[in-house]
């Protein structure tokens, strides 16, 4: 893997963990859930009540590819709609109980990965690493 690593530029080395990382999330959390359903999920937790318009540009998709998204978790029971008063077009899109309880099952099992990352390569690291990812540097 090392090796594999060294030779990438720094945009695809992080594009590499970042998948490393959702991929082990995904697959610890046993949920169904494709990385689109999940970056939905946790707009919806982060942000309460969402259309599926606003969603579709916070998590740049089409609206057409939103909406299929959003139909497959209304069939699973992730989310569910709610009426806006005056507005009978844009249904407004919020987790339901099953839907948060991923969301707090997905949170848990990142911790669990954060502590097995912090235990690898030391505190100072990764409290380094999160200062670096959150400068202005993009």
């Amino acid at each position: 893997m090392k090796e594999y690593m060294s030779g990438l530029n720094l945009v695809d080395m992080i594009s590499e963990k970042h998948k490393m990382l959702r991929d082990k999330v995904n697959q610890m959390s046993g949920e169904p859930l494709n990385k689109t359903e999940t970056h939905i999920l946790a707009m919806l937790e982060q942000h309460g009540v969402l259309s599926i318009s606003e969603l579709s540009r916070l998590i740049s998709i089409s609206r057409q590819g939103t909406q299929k998204t959003i139909n497959n978790l209304l069939a699973e029971g992730y989310v569910g709609t709610s009426a806006k008063e005056g507005n009978s077009r844009d249904k407004p899109i919020v987790l339901t109980a099953k839907g948060t309880a991923a969301c707090r099952s997905m949170l848990e099992i990142k911790q669990n990965i954060e502590a097995e990352i912090t235990a690898r390569i030391g505190r100072e690291q990764v409290e380094l690493l999160r200062t670096l990812l959150t400068q202005d540097w993009l």
